[in-house]
């Protein structure tokens, strides 16, 4: 029988699983972390992880958001924060995304296609419908403001969100681009984009 928890113990486990989970998905990876691994490490029996998870995938995907959320805030302060958008303060944006997609351990493991296809199949498609329109909400406002001051180009925001968006999601194809030619060609990506889309 599942033991049932008071509210401020919910929160505990809650937030042990998070802490927990995201060390042994970064360290082990997510196909090597079992829920047995997972809810040993926050003492509850094994029946218990479904009282807050469907799955592991659900709780991957719940820290990868928290981590996506944190690394957005990083990206703001760096490259945005002045108020002012230029071609190079967007082409560093741009590289910077890109590198922090591969020196991520959390997300690096979403260069494995096998996983990111098992991570798809076991979450509801609203979950992955809501993470798409959280990237529009955090950028779409810095898009528009660049657009008012004359810095970028006058094309639908969420156009240009799903033309950043692609370039991530691209980034994830590592092994079928070729590593050999993987670095240059997102680097000529960058600069195309840059160039195309800012006018100053």
């Amino acid at each position: 029988m599942v033991r049932k928890f008071e509210d401020r113990e919910k929160e505990m486990i809650h937030s042990k699983l998070l802490s927990q989970g995201k060390q042994m998905f970064a360290t082990l990876g997510l196909k090597k972390t079992s829920i047995s691994d997972l809810t040993k490490a926050a003492g509850i029996a094994q029946g218990s992880f479904y009282m807050f998870y469907r799955s592991k995938e659900e709780l991957y995907f719940e820290i990868l958001e928290q981590e996506e959320e944190r690394i957005r805030h990083q990206l703001v302060e760096q490259h945005f924060s002045s108020g002012t958008m230029t071609r190079e303060s967007f082409r560093q944006f741009l590289r910077h995304s890109l590198d922090i997609m591969a020196d991520n351990p959390l997300i690096q493991q979403l260069y494995d296609s096998e996983q990111l296809e098992m991570v798809m199949r076991k979450l509801p498609e609203e979950k992955m419908l809501a993470n798409f329109q959280e990237d529009a909400h955090f950028i779409v406002p810095f898009i528009l403001q660049a657009q008012e001051q004359g810095q970028m180009i006058q094309r639908d925001p969420d156009t240009i969100v799903s033309l950043i968006r692609s370039l991530v999601l691209l980034s994830l194809q590592k092994q079928q681009i070729g590593e050999e030619r993987y670095g240059d060609t997102m680097d000529l990506l960058v600069e195309l984009i840059a160039n195309g889309l800012m006018l100053e």
